[in-house]
């Protein structure tokens, strides 16, 4: 299990860790919960402070960057500060023996259509993200168009508040429906399924440690708790469920046969109580970083074998997928990235996969000296709706554009 494995899938168990050798983090004080810059701000000063060599040991003022530049439309920072975390890059594999054991005679499909066909005979795929990549939620988002084509109706997301207070049954992505969906493309995730007919069901269990107690029993109790509401909030309730399940990291990961002193993760234990044949997808491994040294060794190679434009995925001659990295054994497909270029200071990701469309920032809106969150709303958007956009602004600088999808927008900004 390599030191990244534990960053990125076992981030708490980290940062917990780390408490060990280092003064606990304060906590994010209490910010209005329509507000992104003073919480990017607080997120900022906490990891100023972190000199590189000790990153590792404060990986939740890191995480809590990563976090707040993403909802901040700062994509390519919030790569960038979770990377920080482990500064040490794996041992590069020699090409020749990447193209040997990897590449030979695999060919790539386009990820969406191929997840699509795999589902088909299925009726659970579960799709992991890293919390920091909105890219990955765009994603979601067109495979969730095309999953309800073929008859999925249940979504359920990780970030969902409990129980049914965060599910938005209004139709409308609120600061109330979860953490992650203050980041617009999550919400704007929601917002296209809740139009789309998908039924949102929140099922996480999110409690701390008892006192005394193990920190991997808590996070069995997790997995655990997670699996029994699905069970309870969908399965028990419709035989013929179809299901698409949008998680973090490992709660996707299956159990290796044979292994031992694995954790039973969610989707694990979602196979043993229902006895489905659950398609899991990984899409936290393959995608491009700001600092080429932070990608997994295989990516660049994998890039140049397969110059694809849009997301796909790999099957090898004998028709099974692909899957490398921590995630071989405990997924079924892998969802490979391209390199998106930046134009006008966004990703073209949002063009893309998000079908988003770039709009210059009003210029009454652009600040004259410090900096500004400007923040697009639709005009029907409700007082507490995530905007369908938000951008971090600094006088001086060029302004990145907004990017929105076709409709009349308002305009708020944070100073």
């Amino acid at each position: 299990m390599t030191a990244r494995f534990l960053i990125l899938v076992l981030m708490a168990l980290a940062a917990r860790t780390a408490q060990a050798q280092a003064p606990a983090p304060v906590p994010m004080p209490v910010f209005d919960p329509t507000a992104y810059l003073a919480p990017l701000g607080a997120a900022e000063r906490a990891a100023a402070g972190v000199p590189p060599a000790e990153a590792r040991k404060h990986g939740f003022e890191l995480q809590q960057l990563g976090m707040q530049r993403a909802f901040s439309g700062d994509t390519e920072g919030a790569i960038a500060a979770v990377d920080a975390q482990s500064p040490a890059a794996p041992a590069r594999l020699p090409d020749a023996a990447a193209r040997a054991g990897v590449l030979a005679d695999a060919r790539a499909e386009d990820a969406v259509d191929a997840i699509v066909a795999q589902a088909r005979t299925r009726r659970v795929v579960i799709l992991n993200e890293a919390h920091h990549v909105p890219m990955h939620r765009a994603f979601a988002m067109r495979l969730a168009a095309a999953l309800r084509k073929i008859g999925y109706t249940y979504l359920a997301c990780e970030t969902f508040s409990g129980g049914d207070a965060g599910v938005p049954a209004s139709g409308q992505v609120t600061t109330a429906t979860g953490y992650y969906t203050r980041e617009p493309t999550f919400a704007n995730f929601v917002n296209a399924a809740l139009a789309d007919g998908w039924k949102p069901v929140a099922y996480d269990v999110v409690t701390p440690p008892q006192p005394g107690q193990d920190w991997m029993e808590h996070i069995r109790v997790r997995e655990q708790g997670e699996s029994d509401n699905l069970v309870a909030r969908i399965f028990a309730q419709d035989k013929d469920a179809k299901v698409f399940i949008y998680v973090g990291y490992s709660h996707a990961f299956k159990s290796v046969p044979g292994a031992t002193g694995d954790i039973d993760w969610m989707a694990e234990r979602l196979h043993r109580a229902t006895g489905l044949d659950i398609l899991s997808v990984d899409q936290t491994e393959f995608y491009a970083h700001p600092d080429r040294a932070a990608e997994h060794p295989l990516y660049a190679g994998l890039l140049a074998a397969f110059p694809a434009p849009a997301p796909f995925v790999l099957r090898a001659p004998d028709d099974r997928y692909v899957v490398l990295g921590v995630a071989k054994g405990r997924v079924d497909m892998q969802v490979i990235y391209p390199r998106y270029a930046v134009h006008d200071g966004r990703p073209d990701w949002l063009r893309t996969l998000a079908g988003r469309s770039p709009r210059p920032i009003p210029a009454a809106l652009l600040p004259k000296q410090g900096r500004r969150i400007v923040k697009a709303l639709r005009l029907d958007a409700a007082q507490d709706a995530v905007p369908a956009d938000v951008v971090l602004v600094e006088a001086g600088k060029p302004a990145p554009v907004l990017m929105l999808p076709p409709g009349e927008f308002r305009y708020l900004y944070e100073e």
